[in-house]
Protein backbone atom coordinates (compact mmCIF):
# COMPACT_ATOMS: atom_id res chain seq x y z
CA UNK A 1 0.00 0.00 0.00
CA UNK A 2 1.43 3.35 -0.98
CA UNK A 3 1.52 6.16 1.54
CA UNK A 4 2.22 8.78 -1.12
CA UNK A 5 -0.89 8.68 -3.31
CA UNK A 6 -4.48 8.83 -2.07
CA UNK A 7 -6.65 5.89 -3.07
CA UNK A 8 -9.23 6.49 -5.81
CA UNK A 9 -12.94 6.51 -4.91
CA UNK A 10 -14.43 3.05 -4.25
CA UNK A 11 -10.94 1.57 -4.16
CA UNK A 12 -10.49 -1.79 -2.49
CA UNK A 13 -7.57 -0.35 -0.53
CA UNK A 14 -7.91 1.54 2.72
CA UNK A 15 -8.38 5.28 2.21
CA UNK A 16 -5.34 7.26 3.28
CA UNK A 17 -6.03 8.96 6.62
CA UNK A 18 -7.06 12.61 6.64
CA UNK A 19 -8.84 14.98 9.00
CA UNK A 20 -8.90 13.58 12.53
CA UNK A 21 -7.21 10.36 11.36
CA UNK A 22 -9.50 8.43 13.68
CA UNK A 23 -10.70 4.91 12.84
CA UNK A 24 -12.80 2.20 14.45
CA UNK A 25 -11.85 -1.43 13.71
CA UNK A 26 -14.29 -4.21 14.65
CA UNK A 27 -13.18 -7.85 14.83
CA UNK A 28 -15.57 -10.71 14.11
CA UNK A 29 -15.21 -14.34 15.10
CA UNK A 30 -18.54 -15.93 14.24
CA UNK A 31 -20.95 -15.82 17.15
CA UNK A 32 -18.30 -14.11 19.28
CA UNK A 33 -19.35 -11.07 17.27
CA UNK A 34 -22.16 -10.74 19.84
CA UNK A 35 -19.59 -9.11 22.12
CA UNK A 36 -18.72 -6.54 19.45
CA UNK A 37 -22.40 -5.81 18.98
CA UNK A 38 -22.67 -5.03 22.69
CA UNK A 39 -19.55 -2.85 22.62
CA UNK A 40 -20.89 -0.70 19.78
CA UNK A 41 -24.22 -0.31 21.56
CA UNK A 42 -22.37 0.71 24.73
CA UNK A 43 -20.43 3.32 22.77
CA UNK A 44 -23.37 4.59 20.73
CA UNK A 45 -25.07 6.84 23.26
CA UNK A 46 -21.90 8.91 23.67
CA UNK A 47 -20.00 8.11 20.47
CA UNK A 48 -22.01 7.68 17.33
CA UNK A 49 -20.22 6.49 14.21
CA UNK A 50 -19.86 10.12 13.08
CA UNK A 51 -17.05 10.47 15.64
CA UNK A 52 -14.86 8.38 13.33
CA UNK A 53 -13.41 9.16 9.91
CA UNK A 54 -13.56 5.50 8.95
CA UNK A 55 -15.10 2.30 10.30
CA UNK A 56 -13.71 -1.09 9.25
CA UNK A 57 -15.47 -4.39 9.92
CA UNK A 58 -14.08 -7.91 9.70
CA UNK A 59 -16.19 -11.07 9.42
CA UNK A 60 -19.21 -11.01 11.77
CA UNK A 61 -17.89 -7.72 13.17
CA UNK A 62 -18.98 -6.17 9.89
CA UNK A 63 -22.60 -7.11 10.68
CA UNK A 64 -22.75 -5.15 13.93
CA UNK A 65 -20.66 -2.32 12.46
CA UNK A 66 -23.08 -1.97 9.53
CA UNK A 67 -25.94 -1.17 11.90
CA UNK A 68 -23.71 1.13 13.97
CA UNK A 69 -22.61 3.11 10.91
CA UNK A 70 -26.11 3.61 9.53
CA UNK A 71 -27.94 4.54 12.75
CA UNK A 72 -27.86 7.94 14.47
CA UNK A 73 -28.06 8.86 18.17
CA UNK A 74 -31.78 9.58 17.99
CA UNK A 75 -32.44 5.99 16.89
CA UNK A 76 -31.43 4.11 20.05
CA UNK A 77 -34.66 2.08 19.98
CA UNK A 78 -33.74 0.85 16.53
CA UNK A 79 -30.23 0.09 17.80
CA UNK A 80 -31.71 -1.95 20.66
CA UNK A 81 -33.71 -3.98 18.17
CA UNK A 82 -30.61 -4.57 16.03
CA UNK A 83 -28.60 -5.64 19.08
CA UNK A 84 -31.28 -8.15 20.08
CA UNK A 85 -30.72 -9.95 16.77
CA UNK A 86 -27.74 -11.72 18.36
CA UNK A 87 -29.68 -13.55 21.06
CA UNK A 88 -33.24 -13.34 19.73
CA UNK A 89 -32.88 -14.15 16.03
CA UNK A 90 -29.59 -16.06 15.82
CA UNK A 91 -30.06 -18.43 18.75
CA UNK A 92 -31.28 -22.01 18.68
CA UNK A 93 -31.36 -23.57 15.20
CA UNK A 94 -32.39 -20.43 13.33
CA UNK A 95 -28.96 -19.58 11.92
CA UNK A 96 -26.70 -22.58 12.56
CA UNK A 97 -27.93 -26.16 12.41
CA UNK A 98 -26.47 -29.56 11.56
CA UNK A 99 -29.74 -30.25 9.78
CA UNK A 100 -29.34 -27.37 7.34
CA UNK A 101 -27.44 -29.40 4.67
CA UNK A 102 -30.42 -31.79 4.53
CA UNK A 103 -32.58 -28.75 3.74
CA UNK A 104 -30.35 -27.63 0.90
CA UNK A 105 -28.66 -24.98 3.05
CA UNK A 106 -25.20 -24.51 4.54
CA UNK A 107 -24.56 -25.12 8.26
CA UNK A 108 -24.64 -21.34 8.75
CA UNK A 109 -27.59 -20.05 6.76
CA UNK A 110 -26.39 -16.79 5.21
CA UNK A 111 -29.65 -16.30 3.35
CA UNK A 112 -31.47 -16.24 6.67
CA UNK A 113 -28.91 -13.84 8.16
CA UNK A 114 -28.57 -11.39 5.28
CA UNK A 115 -31.63 -11.73 3.07
CA UNK A 116 -34.16 -12.14 5.87
CA UNK A 117 -32.71 -10.39 8.94
CA UNK A 118 -30.75 -7.53 7.33
CA UNK A 119 -33.02 -6.91 4.35
CA UNK A 120 -36.36 -7.46 6.06
CA UNK A 121 -36.97 -8.25 9.75
CA UNK A 122 -34.46 -5.77 11.23
CA UNK A 123 -33.89 -3.69 8.13
CA UNK A 124 -30.46 -2.19 7.70
CA UNK A 125 -30.93 1.44 6.53
CA UNK A 126 -28.43 1.01 3.71
CA UNK A 127 -29.55 4.27 2.10
CA UNK A 128 -27.54 6.06 4.82
CA UNK A 129 -24.16 4.87 3.54
CA UNK A 130 -22.26 7.88 2.29
CA UNK A 131 -24.62 10.46 3.78
CA UNK A 132 -23.48 13.39 5.88
CA UNK A 133 -22.68 12.45 9.50
CA UNK A 134 -22.13 8.82 8.52
CA UNK A 135 -18.47 7.80 8.16
CA UNK A 136 -17.08 5.79 5.31
CA UNK A 137 -17.54 2.09 6.00
CA UNK A 138 -15.15 -0.50 4.62
CA UNK A 139 -15.53 -4.26 4.99
CA UNK A 140 -12.46 -6.48 4.82
CA UNK A 141 -12.67 -9.55 2.59
CA UNK A 142 -10.22 -12.07 1.11
CA UNK A 143 -9.91 -12.07 -2.68
CA UNK A 144 -9.73 -15.74 -3.69
CA UNK A 145 -7.96 -14.96 -6.96
CA UNK A 146 -5.27 -12.54 -5.76
CA UNK A 147 -5.09 -14.13 -2.29
CA UNK A 148 -4.97 -10.70 -0.69
CA UNK A 149 -7.12 -8.65 1.66
CA UNK A 150 -9.35 -5.99 0.14
CA UNK A 151 -11.28 -3.27 1.96
CA UNK A 152 -14.44 -2.81 -0.06
CA UNK A 153 -16.45 0.37 0.42
CA UNK A 154 -20.01 -0.38 1.54
CA UNK A 155 -22.81 1.18 -0.50
CA UNK A 156 -26.56 0.74 -0.60
CA UNK A 157 -26.10 -1.31 -3.77
CA UNK A 158 -23.42 -3.77 -2.63
CA UNK A 159 -23.88 -4.09 1.14
CA UNK A 160 -25.87 -7.33 1.24
CA UNK A 161 -23.56 -9.27 -1.08
CA UNK A 162 -20.62 -7.68 0.73
CA UNK A 163 -21.90 -8.94 4.10
CA UNK A 164 -22.27 -12.40 2.61
CA UNK A 165 -18.66 -12.23 1.43
CA UNK A 166 -17.49 -11.06 4.85
CA UNK A 167 -19.31 -13.89 6.62
CA UNK A 168 -18.35 -16.62 4.14
CA UNK A 169 -16.69 -18.68 6.82
CA UNK A 170 -15.22 -21.81 5.22
CA UNK A 171 -16.86 -25.12 6.21
CA UNK A 172 -19.79 -23.35 7.94
CA UNK A 173 -20.84 -21.73 4.63
CA UNK A 174 -19.86 -22.17 0.98
CA UNK A 175 -16.74 -20.21 1.85
CA UNK A 176 -17.07 -17.89 -1.13
CA UNK A 177 -19.28 -15.14 -2.51
CA UNK A 178 -19.35 -13.33 -5.84
CA UNK A 179 -19.16 -9.54 -5.64
CA UNK A 180 -18.68 -7.26 -8.64
CA UNK A 181 -17.38 -10.16 -10.71
CA UNK A 182 -14.83 -11.25 -8.10
CA UNK A 183 -14.87 -14.17 -5.71
CA UNK A 184 -14.36 -13.34 -2.03
CA UNK A 185 -14.26 -15.05 1.33
CA UNK A 186 -14.02 -14.06 5.00
CA UNK A 187 -11.01 -11.77 5.58
CA UNK A 188 -10.24 -13.52 8.86
CA UNK A 189 -8.78 -16.53 7.07
CA UNK A 190 -5.77 -14.33 6.21
CA UNK A 191 -5.91 -11.36 8.58
CA UNK A 192 -8.42 -11.35 11.46
CA UNK A 193 -7.52 -7.88 12.71
CA UNK A 194 -5.61 -5.60 10.29
CA UNK A 195 -4.32 -2.97 12.71
CA UNK A 196 -1.00 -2.70 10.89
CA UNK A 197 -2.74 -1.83 7.61
CA UNK A 198 -4.52 1.05 9.33
CA UNK A 199 -1.25 2.37 10.74
CA UNK A 200 0.36 2.19 7.30
CA UNK A 201 -2.61 4.13 5.90
CA UNK A 202 -1.79 6.95 8.34
CA UNK A 203 -4.42 6.58 11.08
CA UNK A 204 -3.18 7.97 14.40
CA UNK A 205 -6.11 7.20 16.69
CA UNK A 206 -7.34 3.62 16.42
CA UNK A 207 -10.17 2.15 18.47
CA UNK A 208 -10.11 -1.65 18.22
CA UNK A 209 -12.88 -4.03 19.27
CA UNK A 210 -11.51 -7.53 19.91
CA UNK A 211 -13.48 -10.66 20.76
CA UNK A 212 -10.87 -12.29 23.02
CA UNK A 213 -8.60 -11.03 25.81
CA UNK A 214 -5.65 -8.95 24.65
CA UNK A 215 -3.21 -11.55 25.97
CA UNK A 216 -4.69 -14.36 23.87
CA UNK A 217 -2.26 -16.02 21.45
CA UNK A 218 -3.38 -17.93 18.36
CA UNK A 219 -1.72 -21.14 17.22
CA UNK A 220 -1.30 -22.01 13.52
CA UNK A 221 -4.37 -23.50 11.86
CA UNK A 222 -4.21 -27.25 11.40
CA UNK A 223 -3.63 -28.96 8.06
CA UNK A 224 -7.01 -30.68 8.18
CA UNK A 225 -8.90 -27.43 8.88
CA UNK A 226 -7.37 -25.72 5.86
CA UNK A 227 -8.22 -28.73 3.65
CA UNK A 228 -11.80 -28.77 4.84
CA UNK A 229 -12.00 -25.05 4.19
CA UNK A 230 -10.56 -25.05 0.66
CA UNK A 231 -10.14 -28.61 -0.65
CA UNK A 232 -9.48 -27.39 -4.21
CA UNK A 233 -7.43 -24.27 -3.48
CA UNK A 234 -3.91 -25.27 -2.47
CA UNK A 235 -2.42 -21.77 -2.35
CA UNK A 236 -5.08 -20.25 -0.11
CA UNK A 237 -4.76 -23.28 2.22
CA UNK A 238 -1.05 -22.63 2.64
CA UNK A 239 -1.64 -18.92 3.20
CA UNK A 240 -4.28 -19.63 5.87
CA UNK A 241 -1.83 -21.77 7.82
CA UNK A 242 0.92 -19.18 7.45
CA UNK A 243 -0.90 -15.88 7.85
CA UNK A 244 -3.97 -16.28 10.07
CA UNK A 245 -2.13 -16.77 13.37
CA UNK A 246 0.73 -14.45 12.33
CA UNK A 247 -1.56 -11.45 11.81
CA UNK A 248 -3.72 -12.38 14.80
CA UNK A 249 -0.73 -12.29 17.14
CA UNK A 250 0.89 -9.30 15.44
CA UNK A 251 -2.25 -7.22 15.96
CA UNK A 252 -2.15 -7.84 19.68
CA UNK A 253 1.55 -7.02 19.90
CA UNK A 254 1.02 -3.75 18.02
CA UNK A 255 -2.05 -2.89 20.12
CA UNK A 256 0.01 -3.18 23.30
CA UNK A 257 3.05 -1.37 21.90
CA UNK A 258 1.91 0.96 19.10
CA UNK A 259 4.49 2.95 17.14
CA UNK A 260 5.32 6.48 18.22
CA UNK A 261 2.58 8.96 17.41
CA UNK A 262 -0.17 6.33 17.25
CA UNK A 263 -2.75 5.89 20.00
CA UNK A 264 -4.59 2.57 20.19
CA UNK A 265 -7.48 1.89 22.53
CA UNK A 266 -8.41 -1.76 22.78
CA UNK A 267 -11.90 -2.78 23.83
CA UNK A 268 -11.72 -6.47 24.65
CA UNK A 269 -13.20 -8.90 27.17
CA UNK A 270 -11.08 -9.28 30.30
CA UNK A 271 -11.82 -13.04 30.32
CA UNK A 272 -12.72 -15.49 27.59
CA UNK A 273 -16.25 -15.11 26.31
CA UNK A 274 -18.95 -17.69 27.10
CA UNK A 275 -19.46 -18.20 23.36
CA UNK A 276 -17.46 -19.80 20.55
CA UNK A 277 -17.58 -19.42 16.79
CA UNK A 278 -20.79 -21.46 16.59
CA UNK A 279 -22.52 -21.03 19.96
CA UNK A 280 -26.28 -20.66 19.57
CA UNK A 281 -27.43 -20.79 23.20
CA UNK A 282 -29.62 -17.76 23.81
CA UNK A 283 -28.47 -17.20 27.41
CA UNK A 284 -24.78 -17.33 26.46
CA UNK A 285 -25.25 -14.97 23.55
CA UNK A 286 -27.12 -12.54 25.80
CA UNK A 287 -24.25 -12.75 28.30
CA UNK A 288 -21.71 -11.96 25.57
CA UNK A 289 -23.79 -8.97 24.46
CA UNK A 290 -24.05 -7.73 28.05
CA UNK A 291 -20.29 -8.04 28.57
CA UNK A 292 -19.79 -6.03 25.40
CA UNK A 293 -22.11 -3.24 26.55
CA UNK A 294 -20.20 -3.05 29.83
CA UNK A 295 -16.82 -2.84 28.11
CA UNK A 296 -18.10 -0.32 25.58
CA UNK A 297 -19.28 2.02 28.30
CA UNK A 298 -15.98 1.65 30.16
CA UNK A 299 -14.08 2.60 27.00
CA UNK A 300 -15.88 5.93 26.70
CA UNK A 301 -13.65 7.48 29.38
CA UNK A 302 -10.46 6.26 27.65
CA UNK A 303 -11.56 7.64 24.30
CA UNK A 304 -12.51 11.00 25.85
CA UNK A 305 -9.12 11.17 27.56
CA UNK A 306 -7.25 10.82 24.26
CA UNK A 307 -9.39 13.45 22.59
CA UNK A 308 -8.90 15.84 25.50
CA UNK A 309 -5.11 15.48 25.35
CA UNK A 310 -5.14 16.11 21.60
CA UNK A 311 -7.11 19.31 22.05
CA UNK A 312 -4.67 20.77 24.57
Amino acid sequence: MSSFMPNPPNSSSLPIASGRKRVLLVEGGGMKGAFAGGVLFGLAEKYSASEFDLVVGVSSGACSAAYYVTFVKSQMKLAENALAVWYRDLSGKKLISLLNPFRGKTFLDQEYLVDYIFRDKVRLPAENFGKKNHPEFRIAVSNLKTHGIEYVKATKDNIFDLLKAATSLPVATRGKQWLAGRLYSDAAILNPLPIQDLIEAGYKEIIVVMNSPLHHVSKPLGWWISHLAFPKRRKIRKMMRKLHHFHFNLSRTVAQKPPEGVKIITIAPSVYLPVSLVTTTKEKLFEAVSLGIEQGKKAIESIASIQKRKSL
